[in-house]
């Protein structure tokens, strides 16, 4: 994370918002592209909530989050947290940046979904099911692309909620074309992986399957951003209880961000940990996965499919059947970012070597 904001700035954003609103304590939080801070507040109706700001001088994401959080918890059964208010644009600010609510919750690390109880990965990921049909079934996008702010400059109030507060861009005209664009990103990247072997390989592959896809392709607002570190949940319960960041929201046709989904939850870059006790995993040893890991995707799928047919049982035939070039690109993605994986110490290796067996199999499928 970059180096933190200074106390009388933060106090300067949560009152542009909330002007009544006093800084008591800041302490920031690890969270991507983005600069999270928790704060303890006082003079209001809470006593912490979350402020999130650009750090890349890119601030479409930051933007973006607040009004599709704001349209999901109106227009939709997907938790979120709820936005308090935006600024846009401010000269002498970390502008943009929001303000939410906080919910009661934990937050598991992106590796624990190798580490979980098959009972608690079920429960969550049926929740996620649910979440993206309702999520998919929202009329709010008509092409394909990255899913920007489009609707007018707010300084400090809440977003509308509405669909039209939202455009597509930088996107292709077909749904074959932008799938390429973005494969071919992912390919770029990995040629400098460890797993740059496999590249020329991969690169054929996705060039005969995307070729091969038909249509028709109906665009849906996509998580996209899938894993353990973007959701709140209630860990002994296993349920879900919130989703927040959605600054990495794509345009995408249902069964993409469901197959990515599928892939991510399922752990299967992972496979290779045998009897691994994760301290950071704060649930109690009951919930936690002891000896050789087995392959759960067969259980997350399912679980995600019965959760998904709850809230769009009109679309759950277009996700049921796998998409393998949906499934690898999910793979390259990580292998990508494999270097980023917070994996115990000895295990990388073994990781690896299992990861690319598991790769290489759905190239020679």
């Amino acid at each position: 994370m970059t180096d933190a904001l200074p106390y009388a700035t933060l106090e300067r954003m949560l009152q542009r918002v909330e002007p009544e609103w006093r800084l008591e304590c800041a302490e920031p939080v690890e969270s991507g592209f983005s600069a999270v801070y928790r704060l303890s507040v006082s003079g209001g109706d809470v006593d912490t909530c979350y402020l999130k700001c650009t750090t890349e001088g890119d601030g479409e994401g930051v933007s973006a989050d607040a009004r599709i959080q704001r349209l999901l918890e109106d227009g939709t059964d997907v938790p979120v947290t709820p936005v308090l208010g935006v600024v846009d644009d401010d000269p002498d600010l970390p502008a943009p940046f929001h303000l939410s609510a906080a919910v009661p919750s934990e937050t598991l690390p992106y590796e624990a979904v190798g580490r979980v109880s098959d009972d608690v990965l079920q429960g969550l990921t049926r929740d996620v099911g649910r979440h993206l049909g309702s999520l998919h079934t929202l009329d709010a996008v008509d092409a394909f692309g990255y899913v920007a702010n489009g609707g007018p400059s707010l300084d400090g109030e809440r977003p509308s909620g509405d669909p039209s507060d939202l455009r597509v861009v930088r996107g292709r005209e077909t749904w074959p074309e932008y799938l390429w664009a973005r494969t071919r990103a992912e390919l770029d990247r990995h040629v400098d992986s460890r797993f740059a072997a496999l590249t020329e390989r991969l690169t054929v592959w996705f060039e005969e399957r995307i070729a091969a896809l038909s249509g028709p392709f109906r665009p849906a607002l996509g998580r996209n951003d899938h894993g353990f570190h973007n959701l709140l949940v209630d860990p002994d319960a296993g349920r879900v209880t919130a989703q927040p960041d959605w600054a990495y929201t794509l345009a995408v046709p249902p069964a993409f961000d469901f197959e990515f989904a599928a892939y991510l939850y399922g752990g299967s870059f992972l496979a290779g940990l045998p009897d691994v006790r994760d301290r950071r995993v704060t649930t109690s040893s009951r919930h936690e996965v002891r000896g050789e890991p087995r392959d759960r995707r067969p259980l997350v799928r399912e679980a995600l499919l019965d959760g998904y047919a709850e809230t769009a049982s009109g679309l759950v035939d277009r996700v049921r059947e796998p998409t393998p070039c949906y499934e690898l690109l999910a793979a390259t993605r990580v292998m990508n970012d494999f270097g980023h994986l917070d994996l115990p110490d000895g295990t990388v290796e073994a990781v690896a070597a299992r990861f690319r067996t598991d790769v290489e199999r759905a190239l020679d499928a």
